[in-house]
C-alpha cells in the first residue's frame, strides 16, 4: 500500500482541501456528463466537511451530477440520533440541491441481513463493476481511536478478502449492529480518502503509516484504492507522531 499524505494546521483547513478537491472531481464529471458516485462515512470530521460543503459550495458543486451512497450504517432508524444518514442529512442534504433519486442510503431501520442483500442489489445495479465489484470514484473514510474503519473492526480483517460487496458487522464493544461496505468493494474505488483529526488518532496513525510491526492488525492500514494508493487528509494534530 501507498499513502498520500496532506497535512493541514487545523480541522478547518483541512476540510476545506477536501472540500475543493470534491467540487474538482465534480466539475471534471460535469464536463463529462457523468455522475460522480461517492461514499460517505458518519463521525465527526465527515460532519464538520459535510457542513463546509453546505455552507460554501452550495452553489458551486454541480449537485446533480452527484449520486451519493454510504460506507456503512448503524441498525438504527434514519431520525435516531446515531444514524450516519441522518448526520448527513441534517448537515448537507438539506441545504443542497441534490436529488433525492440521487441518495441511495443504507436503511438501517430494516433487518439487517435483508438490508445486506438489497444494498449489494443497489450498487451492482446502479455502479460501474470492476474485477466483480461494484466501483465508486470516491470514498471518503474516517477512522477510529482502534484502528477501524467504516464499520470494519479489527475482528473483521477477512472483510478485505471477502466476495461479499457488503456485509453485517456487530461493534465489539457495544454489540451494535452494522452495515457495512466489504474491504474488497472499497478497495476497487477509483479514490479513497481518509480525513482524520485529533491527536487521540495520532498513536495508531503513526504505526499505520510507518508500517511498525503492529500495524496489520489495523484494518485502516489494509485500505487502498484500486490503484494501490490510500489518501490521508489530516489536520496537524492527528499528524503529530509522524
Amino acid at each position: 500500500m501507498k499513502n498520500s499524505l496532506h497535512i493541514y494546521e487545523t480541522p478547518e483547513e483541512m476540510g476545506r482541501a477536501v472540500a475543493e478537491m470534491i467540487l474538482a472531481k465534480a466539475k471534471e464529471k460535469n464536463k463529462l456528463s457523468l455522475p460522480f458516485n461517492i461514499a460517505v462515512s458518519g463521525g465527526n470530521t465527515p460532519k464538520f466537511l459535510f457542513s463546509l460543503l453546505a455552507d460554501e459550495y452550495a452553489d458551486s458543486i454541480p449537485w446533480h451530477f452527484v449520486r451519493l451512497f454510504w460506507v456503512d450504517e448503524r441498525c438504527v432508524p434514519p431520525t435516531h440520533p446515531e444514524s450516519n444518514f441522518g448526520m448527513t442529512f441534517e448537515t448537507l442534504l438539506k441545504q443542497v440541491p441534490i436529488h433525492e433519486a440521487n441518495i441511495f442510503r443504507m436503511q438501517g431501520e430494516l433487518n439487517p441481513e435483508a438490508e445486506v442483500l438489497r444494498y449489494q442489489d443497489l450498487l451492482e445495479k446502479e455502479l460501474p463493476m470492476e474485477n466483480g465489484f461494484p466501483q465508486f470514484d470516491l470514498v471518503l473514510l474516517g477512522m477510529g481511536d482502534d484502528g477501524h474503519t467504516a464499520s470494519i473492526f479489527p475482528n473483521n480483517l477477512s472483510l478485505f478478502q471477502s466476495k461479499l460487496t457488503v456485509a453485517m458487522t456487530v461493534h465489539p464493544q457495544s454489540g451494535q449492529k452494522r452495515i457495512t461496505l466489504t474491504g474488497t468493494t472499497i478497495q476497487e474505488a477509483l479514490q479513497v480518502v481518509f480525513l482524520i483529526t485529533g491527536a487521540s488518532k495520532s498513536g495508531v496513525l503513526r504505526q499505520i503509516i510507518l508500517q511498525e510491526s503492529t500495524c496489520e492488525s489495523f484494518p485502516a492500514f489494509h485500505v487502498h484504492s484500486n490503484t494501490g494508493v490510500a489518501e490521508f487528509y489530516l489536520d496537524k494534530a492527528a499528524a503529530s507522531e509522524l
